[in-house]
């Protein structure tokens, strides 16, 4: 029993002593949680970084949803820089509000923020300070002095505008006084142009009985039938009337953006005709031509009584002929060329000198070679073409199996010296401007394409179109539009009234590089 007792109190202190261990272990142990939590709740969060620290404003070139990029134009800069987006970036309207991708267009111009090494967009947001004037029909472009006019106002117009037609890139130099543009820029600058209406074509197919004859589109172009013609029309639906002797049926047509559309007239019937059609070939083209001695003009098929008639053509510097023609039913050509006059030597004091007559000037379209040329409606040979100069606004419309048809508006001056223009080349009819991955493909958007010497961007033109019928119906184009002080839109829209207006043009003075001379068209702006 003793000895039970020593060994109790002996292991007493062990006891003890291990209670006092476990104690300062759970002591300390409590101690580090309360430090950890302690050093926990005192760290704070850090925020995310901001990767998109480059920002611009830009121009809105192209978009690809498929591909998720988005070609840019930045003017500041003066670069062409392709980004992707995906769905972090933030799109915004002017007013702040969100919009999808899909309703950015062409010609947009927003504010940006980017990642430059990335090459990714953070935000783009349509700029507060951007203005629009949409749906305008009077307005003048003048790129020889980057300068242009809308309405009544003017605003600086650089070499690098933006222009688009049906979301495509195209060169200021092919539009012309027919088209309705929209226009969009900040301050007194436009920054890119929008092409609303385009223009397309009308061919008269088997129109031989009707030469001499006329043909009104609508209430928007009317002009006297002629061999292998081609109409410049603006885009729409028209009623197509067309008179000559004994001869008065309309047709229906619509005309697409840059595409032909053939008007078959082999289906009228023509009665036996009381006079026959006269086609002149007179050399040289500024030489006045008089039938039973009254002045007519040569430009067009001529109708005639039958029967014989004296022909005369004078020109200065040349000998007059004179000639009797039989009219008859069927269609003739009339040949004349005449021979230049003799030089005349005077003499007056101790000098001598010679001097023959001078004529007005001639054109020659040089380029692009071995395509059909047409001034204002009218066809003028295979480029290179040279023929004599009218002083005016004349439409040039180059044409060539396999690729888009192209016009351009030229200002004609009455100075007696030659001009010669060389235009940009037809482009193929399947070609296409495209974002693929992180690049344009199809026709580059580089600054290089922007003068009047190079093409930039296509429109689809596929098979021409054929109509044929006897229905009436259709209607004409014109517009009116209001712009209020702030450069706001507010007019009307196409009210569908005919406009005749058909004089007005606009130039691309190939002589004088980027020179565009626009049109003013009735409209209130």
């Amino acid at each position: 029993m003793k000895k039970f007792k020593e060994i109790q109190n002996s292991i007493k202190p062990l006891l003890l002593s291990l209670c006092l261990i476990l104690t300062g272990c759970g002591a300390a142990s409590l101690a580090q949680e309360s430090t950890f939590e302690s050093a926990y709740e005192n760290v704070e969060e850090e925020e995310p970084v901001n990767i998109y620290t480059s920002s611009a404003s830009a121009v809105i070139e192209a978009v690809s949803e498929e591909s998720q990029a988005m070609a840019l134009y930045l003017p500041d800069r003066n670069e062409n820089r392709v980004f992707s987006y995906d769905g972090t970036t933030v799109i915004n309207d002017r007013y702040g509000s969100a919009m999808s991708v899909i309703q950015l267009q062409p010609g947009d111009i927003a504010e940006i923020t980017y990642n430059n090494e990335l090459e990714k967009l953070g935000s783009i947001t349509l700029s507060g300070d951007a203005w629009s004037y949409e749906g305008i029909t009077k307005y003048n472009l003048n790129a020889g002095n980057d300068s242009a006019t809308i309405g009544e106002e003017s605003f600086n117009m650089g070499s690098n505008v933006l222009v688009f037609s049906e979301g495509r890139p195209i060169d200021t130099g092919e539009i012309i006084h027919q088209d309705i543009l929209s226009f969009h820029g900040k301050g007194s600058n436009v920054m890119s142009i929008t092409v609303d209406k385009g223009h397309g074509y009308l061919e008269l197919k088997n129109s031989e009985a009707l030469l001499g004859g006329w043909v009104e589109v609508g209430q928007t172009v009317i002009s006297q039938i002629a061999e292998d013609m081609l109409i410049t029309v603006p885009e729409g639906e028209y009623t197509v009337r067309l008179t000559a002797e004994k001869v008065d049926v309309t047709r229906d047509v619509t005309i697409e953006r840059n595409k032909v559309t053939e008007l078959d007239l082999g289906d009228i019937e023509i009665p036996e005709p009381d006079d026959g059609v006269v086609i002149f070939e007179i050399t040289p083209e500024s030489a006045k031509v008089y039938v039973d001695d009254k002045s007519v003009k040569t430009t067009y098929p001529l109708r005639l009584p039958l029967g014989l008639h004296k022909v005369t053509a004078e020109a200065e510097g040349y000998d007059s002929l004179s000639e009797y023609i039989k009219v008859e039913t069927e269609t003739i050509t009339v040949k004349m060329d005449l021979e230049k006059a003799k030089a005349v030597e005077t003499v007056s004091g101790n000098s001598i000198s010679s001097s023959t007559g001078t004529g007005s000037g001639r054109i020659t379209i040089e380029a692009p070679a071995d395509v059909s040329v047409y001034q204002d409606n009218l066809y003028m040979g295979i480029a290179p073409v040279t023929y004599d100069k009218t002083a005016g606004d004349h439409t040039i419309t180059l044409r060539k199996a396999g690729y888009v048809t192209r016009s351009h508006d030229i200002v004609v001056t009455d100075d007696g010296r030659d001009v010669t223009y060389a235009f940009p080349d037809l482009e193929p009819e399947n070609g296409r401007n495209t974002v693929s991955g992180n690049f344009i493909s199809g026709n580059p958007t580089d600054d290089k394409n922007r003068n009047q010497n190079q093409t930039t961007g296509n429109n689809n033109n596929n098979n021409n179109n054929t109509v044929s019928g006897n229905s009436v119906s259709g209607n004409s184009l014109t517009d009116s539009q209001n712009l209020d002080s702030n450069g706001e839109n507010s007019g009307n829209g196409d009210s569908g009234n005919g406009n005749t207006d058909n004089t007005g043009a606009g130039s691309s003075n190939i002589d004088d590089t980027n020179r565009i001379d626009g049109s003013s068209r009735d409209s209130n702006t």
